[in-house]
């Protein structure tokens, strides 16, 4: 039997190089919570809502010693909580949003060792917020990044391309050559998304057919912009085993055009920088499989009310892994369908039916280059005087962009930063590009309700 060196390197990285350098490396436990993950898959529904309800409870339980905000809202509300009564008790607390944890920061998390990183809110609301993240909330999130990547067909080291945004390589005009060991280290492909160009997704389609990667993780919008281009140009494409979408919302006939081109199983994955992968559909169901060991999620009305089964309403997500900045009751700013029970699969998780996340935007260059809106997203995340922000293309030479700052006392750091901004905006936009920032008070949804942190006028 020959055995490819592809195959030969694939399980290297599984038996060897991977488990050796989480465990013995960087001390992590991401290979023991991955077999605590295919343990609970089989469980009972019943089964795994009491490892959520015991998780629940000494996440709350931390909170009430630990967590000044907390305390402060289990004074307030007068909130009696008990293991057994948990999944009642939880619903006494207030909802926290992005502006209650900006405007109570500092009493929201304890430093508990050095693990403790820094990140920030997704761009579903164009309203970034910085977060405190530990080892332990990144151990489970890498777990759960192999399980789906399992569900999918993919094992641990596999072959994989991920067709991905990239500030880094953008700004630089190309790959460092520390990503691209990293990429060899883990088997994944990394091809940069945030700038598609007609050379850029000829190269993308040569490097995937040279690949022949199992699974595609991509962007919903990119992987559609490339099925576009390969139907225009009549290429011929490699078929994986599956493509998992991820950071925008799967339409159907975007599903079926993706299917089309790639003759491919998609899998559709939800989750955000704040709470990391929350659910995915494997082969066998229609919808989204939560991990309740990993997260409590509810979905309520407007007045913070659980909805039905079947209803939708706004999706709140509590996190059972992060201690350093427990987020309870959070709202992430989707909106969602719980479904009541799981009958398609084996799997004891339940089922988040349907989720009305961000729709992703695509804005295009006088070049003709299709630019993803991720790569605005990342300017403006970590900019702590910034409270909100929404980019409009208006042609392919005139972006406007309105801010709310937090304190309009600090315009001179923000000049500063506007030019920075703006130096980046015109290296992937076009030095000509005219760039109009507005500093305003609110900046108001569309009318169908949803707000879109940006959007382009430039017809596709």
């Amino acid at each position: 039997m020959i055995i490819s060196h592809l195959g030969i390197g694939a399980k290297l990285r599984r038996n060897i190089l991977l488990p050796i350098y989480w465990k013995y490396v960087k001390q992590w436990r991401v290979i023991e919570y991955y077999n605590k993950l295919k343990e609970y898959q089989w469980n009972t529904v019943e089964e795994n809502q009491e490892i959520q309800q015991k998780k629940l409870y000494k996440l709350i339980k931390y909170t009430d010693q630990n967590i000044p905000y907390y305390k402060k809202m289990i004074k307030e509300h007068n909130i009696q909580f008990s293991e057994d009564t948990v999944f009642k008790d939880i619903k006494k607390f207030p909802i926290l949003t992005k502006d209650i944890i900006r405007n109570n920061f500092d009493e929201l998390y304890k430093f508990r060792d050095n693990t403790y990183y820094t990140n920030s809110s997704g761009g579903s609301t164009g309203e970034p917020v910085i977060l405190y993240q530990d080892r332990n909330q990144l151990e489970w999130e890498i777990a759960t990044k192999i399980l789906f990547d399992e569900w999918a067909g993919r094992k641990i080291g596999e072959p994989m391309v991920k067709l991905w945004g990239s500030l880094g390589d953008t700004l630089r005009g190309g790959q460092s050559f520390k990503g691209y060991l990293r990429q060899k280290f883990y088997g994944a492909t990394i091809l940069n998304s945030n700038r598609m160009t007609d050379k850029n997704m000829y190269e993308f389609v040569q490097k995937i057919n040279q690949v022949k990667p199992g699974l595609i993780l991509t962007y919903t919008s990119s992987i559609d912009t490339l099925a576009r281009f390969i139907q225009k140009n009549n290429l011929s494409i490699h078929s994986p085993h599956a493509i998992m979408t991820t950071a925008g919302v799967l339409y159907p006939e975007i599903q079926k055009r993706i299917e089309k081109v790639f003759r491919a199983t998609i899998f559709n994955r939800y989750g955000s920088r704040e709470v990391g992968d929350i659910a995915c559909n494997c082969e066998k169901s229609s919808g989204l499989h939560l991990l309740p060991n990993i997260h409590y999620l509810e979905v309520v009305d407007n007045d913070g009310k659980e909805v039905a089964f079947g209803q939708t309403g706004n999706i709140i997500i509590t996190l059972l892994t992060n201690y350093t900045m427990p987020l309870i009751r959070y709202k992430i700013g989707d909106r969602g369908i719980l479904s009541d029970m799981n009958r398609q699969c084996e799997h004891g998780f339940p089922l988040l039916e349907k989720i009305n996340g961000r729709i992703k935007s695509v804005f295009i260059n006088k070049f003709g280059d299709y630019i993803d809106d991720d790569l605005f997203f990342a300017l403006f995340r970590l900019k702590e005087n910034i409270k909100k922000f929404q980019i409009i293309q208006e042609t392919v030479e005139y972006i406007i962009i309105n801010l709310v700052l937090i304190d309009k006392t600090k315009l001179k750091d923000v000049d500063k930063e506007f030019r920075e901004i703006s130096q980046k905006i015109r290296k992937v936009m076009g030095e000509e590009t005219k760039i109009k920032y507005n500093i305003v008070d609110e900046i108001k949804p569309s009318p169908s309700g949803k707000y879109m942190y940006s959007f382009s006028r430039v017809k596709n």
